[in-house]
């Protein structure tokens, strides 16, 4: 499994090297010609740097979690939700519906931050830049539910079955045009597994798609 993990990790990060090579490439020549060619070719280079500073960034992620034992606590919900929208920015701030509800769950803080942070990512990137995006906590006599709701064009049946494996891309060729990696569901759902709880996801075609995290309460002394 290692080795395979290793292979698709190096073929995803070849790509976009050398998409940036022949970006520089171009742009040293066109200099020499036009200025708005040598703009557009750095403006690719500037994407593909984009692109892979993500790749390791997730990888660097996983890794950690895979390699780190894990210690829970105590945490806030609430706390985790805020912290990472905070981080977004001011235009995806505002498409972000999300009404404070407080939760204590027993997790560790960067597991769940992680979790979040990525389903925030995938919500809003998959979702037409019009449509809002909803994020809501409930609590039940035995769980506490987090949902992440979107509006975009949703994940068939047969796909739902693989989203949580690294790598696999619903649709490759938007994934690849909007900076996908590959590795935000299955990181989340690692984050998740480890801290004793699970996720699901409600979708429909053209209709969006809603995945939960449920924790199962816990009384801690």
């Amino acid at each position: 499994i290692k080795e395979e993990f290793i292979a698709n990790a190096s073929h995803e990060l070849k790509t976009p090297v050398a998409s940036v090579r022949l970006a520089a490439e171009s742009a040293l020549r066109s200099l020499k010609l036009k200025d708005g060619m040598a703009k557009s070719f750095l403006e690719q280079i500037l994407r593909d740097s984009d692109r892979m500073n993500e790749l390791i960034s997730d990888l660097l992620d996983l890794s950690s979690m895979e390699t780190s034992d894990i210690e829970m606590e105590v945490i806030d919900l609430h706390d985790v939700i805020s912290n990472e929208i905070s981080y977004l920015s001011k235009q995806n701030k505002k498409r972000v519906g999300y009404k404070k509800t407080k939760a204590e769950i027993f997790a560790n803080y960067d597991d769940i931050s992680i979790a979040v942070k990525n389903l925030i990512k995938n919500a809003l990137k998959y979702s037409p830049p019009e449509e809002n995006i909803f994020i809501k906590t409930e609590e039940s006599t035995s769980e506490i539910i987090c949902s992440f709701q979107d509006y975009g064009s949703g994940i068939s049946k047969a796909d739902q079955e693989k989203i949580f494996e690294r790598f696999y891309r619903v649709d490759k060729g938007r994934s690849r045009k909007l900076g996908g990696t590959g590795l935000g569901l299955a990181i989340v759902k690692h984050a998740i597994d480890r801290n004793n709880a699970r996720i699901e996801i409600e979708s429909k075609l053209s209709f969006g798609s809603t995945f939960s995290i449920i924790f199962s309460k816990v009384n801690v002394k």
